[in-house]
Order: structure tokens, then C-alpha cells, then sequence
């Protein structure tokens, strides 16, 4: 699965995960596919206006699935900073934020120590990119900004403080002829999951922080950049959250907010210098299937770009087939592309089988839906359209007096995998196979939006889908029943 560096002429293996690169093999990676590549140009002519002082201040929002470039492209741009002449006045500060708690004067003390240990151990932690000599130019900037963190910590007796302390000190990097790049990535891993906020602490540092939000992006606090990144939009995440995570409505307590919509993160007011969203369609999904050499079958890109249109998914196929299939595999039709997510997908079904809701079971003794379910996946229907409806009437055996009925009996039976939460909906008489079925089955880590892909996050999903529609028709039955009568 090594691919020709576009870069050395030698061979680099892709991999699912952009934070997997060592900083030499991410320098030898180019950034030119899609929308990838238009954001790339678009954010790296924003930070040299700001290298070159034409510019104060850049903010940048940067959207996409999880697994489609995010992580790639900002690591790619913190690299360009540190090993370009014309951007050497900026200074990146890279804060995975799902691996940390939302405490930033802390995650930048540990940010100081991996740099040191990159220049002197050549240990690299994936927010740490660029090469050893580097950094070692920016030495004495480094000894300036440790003895400023351990000042500010010595100060920072309460959490709300470090935010304080943490932006007091980004301020005086401009002091020191530098402009500092905050690169926010995994910020889903905050405002969603909650990942960022497992202590009371980093929740009081996070409320201020959100405070400071709409300063922070019109540039009020630093001359310099910032970057955030995330699986969908602020606001949709910011509601997800509150709907589902303790922790975050934690947060929405401290501010004294009552509703997703007034959270200060949200606020209409709040612009972003240019707003990336990566997205990839089939075709992208095929340049850079050739790029690097990647043998899927034209079929199954066309279904990833409606499916899970990602990198991560198209580079994951690529290695599942070589490790289930065996040896290098040639182009694999869509048939053949469940023999790679079977094993997963039993244990998925496994598990629907043995959940309950209310002491009933989720799939009854009489129940043929999930065991339908399994033959389209068998059969290669991961987007069924009106088009093919005759056909999966036919695989499923469905009963119906005429092609009209049949139809019909296939609508229907899509229309309840939809609201079962196994198919979702793509337009009139169109369905693709939950986005985090696929991911589940593909063994990514996460689903597209950033929550972990683990069985049980996808069966709860489920279940709340069953249980919402069997309520539905509960309800239903009883005002029918009251209209009767």
C-alpha cells in the first residue's frame, strides 16, 4: 500500500489517520486534491498577509466528516510555517483538543515540553510537525515563553483563570516580533462529545473561554491567526451536545444559558475571515484513489461519495482488502465489498439482537427486518434508488400482485430501515446505508461526526431511533382509537 512521494520519487504508506505521519513523510505529502486543495491555498495566502503584517489577524473555520483531510491540511499548514522562510514570524501552537483537558494554559506548557523533546530526542507527538532545526531557531523564543507559562501558572489559582493567563501571554508574542497561530483541532471533541471537559476545572476554563469567543475571532485579544476545526458546524454540534452530554450542559450552567441558540459560540455575529468545507465527491475520491495508487473498483468510490465520502474511508477499504482478501487486491465490485465489513456487521447484529427497550426485545421472534437488512448488504445495495425498487423487491422475496405492488412493498420497507436508523434518507425515494454503519464496519475509530464508533454508541443510536418510531405508532393507534369511538 506504499504510494509514489510526489515529492522524493520514493515510497510513502498512507495511512488512515493524518496524525500517523512522521513531520519528513507529511513534508513529502502534497495537499492538491479538491477541496483540500483549494482550502490549503486559500488558508496559506490568509497567513502569509499576516507574516508579511498586510494583515492583523485571520480567522479560519475549517468543516468536514471525520476522516475527510482536516487534520492532514492543518498539519500540512503548520509545516509550511515552520520550514518556510516567508512565514518564519509565525509561530503554530497545535492543540489536539479531545486529547486534553480544556485547560490552555496547561496544554501549553505540555505543548513547550514535546517541542523540546522533538529537538532533543527527535520524539515527534502528532501536534509537533516541521524538523528539529526548526525549531531550534526559535530558541530563544522558546525560553521566553516557558519562563512566561510557569509565571502564569504560578497566578492562575482558579481555572477560569488560565484562559485569562493563557491569552495574556498569545498577546505578547507580538512582542517578541511574532504573530501565533492557535490551531484548534477535534473541536467536535469539546462541544460534543465532551471530551475536552471531563474535569469541573476545564468546564469553568471552557465557559470563559466561550465568553472570549467572539474577541478571539475578530482578533481583539492577538495579532496573528487562529484556526478551528470541526466535523459539522459550531451550532449543530453546540445542540447535539447539550441534547445528549452532562458535561456540556455543565457548561451551559455556569454561563447561565438556557438554550443551544444563545451560546456564545453561536452568535450571528461571529465571522470567520474564510470558512473551509471539505467535502468530496466521486470524482475527488478517484484522483486520489490514482494518486497513490489505491486499486478500488470505480463502483465503490461512486458509493463512498454518498455514502462516507472520506480519504480515511477509501485508504481503510484499501488495507482491509489486502488483509481479508489477500496479496494486493485488484478492483473489488460492490458485491464482493461486504466480504470487508462482514465481521463487523455480525457483531453488530449480534449485539441488535440481544438489546432490549422497555424489557422488549429489540428484534422480535417474528421480526424479518434486520435479517432483510443483511441481504442488501450481501447484494451490493448500499444506495437504493426508485430505479432499482423492482430488483429489491425481488431479493427480499417480498410478496406483492403486480411490479406497482412490489414497489410499493419495497418503498415501504425502506422507508422503516430509515426510521430504524439503518438507512437514512437521501431525497425523494432515495436511501444510503447509515454513514456510521459503514464506519462502524470499516473499523474507523469514529463516526462522521466525531463520536466514537464504538458497538455500543451505534446500538444506542439504534435503539433511540426503534424506540422513537414505536412510540410514533403508539401514539397513533390511540388517536385512532379515539377518533373510532
Amino acid at each position: 500500500m506504499a504510494a509514489e512521494s510526489p515529492v522524493s520519487g520514493g515510497l510513502v504508506e498512507l495511512q488512515p489517520k493524518a496524525e500517523n505521519y512522521p513531520p519528513e513523510i507529511l513534508g513529502e505529502l502534497s495537499a492538491d486534491i479538491g477541496s483540500v486543495g483549494a482550502a490549503y491555498r486559500r488558508i496559506s495566502s490568509e497567513l502569509s498577509s499576516v507574516a508579511k503584517g498586510t494583515k492583523n489577524f485571520a480567522a479560519i473555520y475549517v468543516e468536514g466528516l471525520y476522516g475527510s483531510g482536516k487534520t492532514f491540511l492543518l498539519r500540512k499548514i503548520a509545516h509550511d510555517i515552520l520550514t518556510k522562510e516567508e512565514l518564519s514570524n509565525l509561530f503554530p501552537i497545535y492543540f489536539y483538543l479531545g486529547e486534553m483537558d480544556f485547560l490552555l494554559l496547561d496544554a501549553l506548557k505540555s505543548y513547550i515540553n514535546d517541542v523540546e523533546n522533538y529537538i532533543g530526542k527527535r520524539i515527534a507527538k502528532p501536534n509537533i510537525v516541521g524538523k528539529p532545526d526548526d525549531w531550534k531557531k526559535k530558541n530563544n523564543l522558546l525560553e521566553w515563553l516557558k519562563k512566561e507559562v510557569d509565571q502564569a501558572s504560578s497566578r492562575a489559582r482558579k481555572a477560569e483563570q488560565q484562559t485569562e493567563e493563557f491569552f495574556k501571554i498569545i498577546q505578547k508574542f507580538n512582542e517578541q516580533g511574532y504573530y501565533p497561530l492557535l490551531i484548534f483541532d477535534e473541536f467536535e471533541r469539546v462541544v460534543l462529545t465532551g471530551d475536552g471537559l471531563r474535569s469541573s476545572e476545564s468546564r469553568a476554563a471552557f465557559a470563559t473561554f466561550a465568553e472570549k469567543y467572539l474577541e478571539l475571532t475578530r482578533g481583539h485579544l492577538y495579532n496573528g491567526a487562529f484556526i478551528v476545526a470541526t466535523t459539522k458546524s459550531i451550532a449543530e454540534l453546540v445542540k447535539m451536545g447539550y441534547e445528549r452530554e452532562p458535561r456540556i450542559r455543565d457548561v451551559f450552567q455556569r454561563l447561565g444559558v438556557q438554550s443551544p441558540e444563545n451560546f456564545p459560540l453561536v452568535r450571528a455575529h461571529i465571522v470567520y475571515d474564510y470558512e473551509a468545507k471539505l467535502s468530496w465527491g466521486a470524482v475527488d475520491l478517484e484522483l486520489l484513489a490514482m494518486r497513490y495508487n489505491l486499486v478500488l473498483h470505480r463502483d465503490i468510490l461512486h458509493l463512498l461519495s454518498e455514502v462516507l465520502p472520506t480519504p480515511r474511508a477509501v485508504i481503510q477499504i484499501h488495507r482491509l482488502a489486502i488483509a481479508e482478501l489477500g496479496g494486493k487486491p485488484g478492483p473489488i465490485p460492490p458485491k464482493e465489498f461486504y466480504k470487508i465489513m462482514e465481521p463487523r456487521i455480525k457483531d453488530f447484529v449480534s449485539a441488535l439482537k440481544r438489546e432490549k427497550i422497555d424489557n422488549r426485545f429489540l428484534v422480535t421472534s417474528q421480526a424479518k427486518w434486520l435479517e432483510r437488512f443483511i441481504k442488501l448488504l450481501e447484494e451490493g445495495y448500499f444506495v437504493i434508488r426508485r430505479s432499482v425498487y423492482l430488483e429489491v423487491a425481488k431479493t427480499l422475496e417480498l410478496e406483492g400482485r403486480d411490479e406497482k405492488a412490489l414497489r410499493q412493498k419495497a418503498s415501504s420497507f425502506l422507508t422503516t430501515l430509515s426510521e430504524y436508523g439503518l438507512y437514512e434518507k437521501l431525497g425523494a425515494g432515495e436511501y444510503v446505508l447509515k454513514p456510521a454503519i459503514m464506519a462502524y464496519a470499516l473499523g474507523i475509530d469514529r463516526l462522521p461526526t466525531g463520536q466514537s464508533a464504538d458497538l455500543r454508541t451505534l446500538i444506542e443510536e439504534i435503539k433511540v431511533s426503534i424506540k422513537e418510531r414505536r412510540e410514533r405508532i403508539k401514539s397513533y393507534q390511540k388517536e385512532s382509537t379515539k377518533k373510532s369511538d
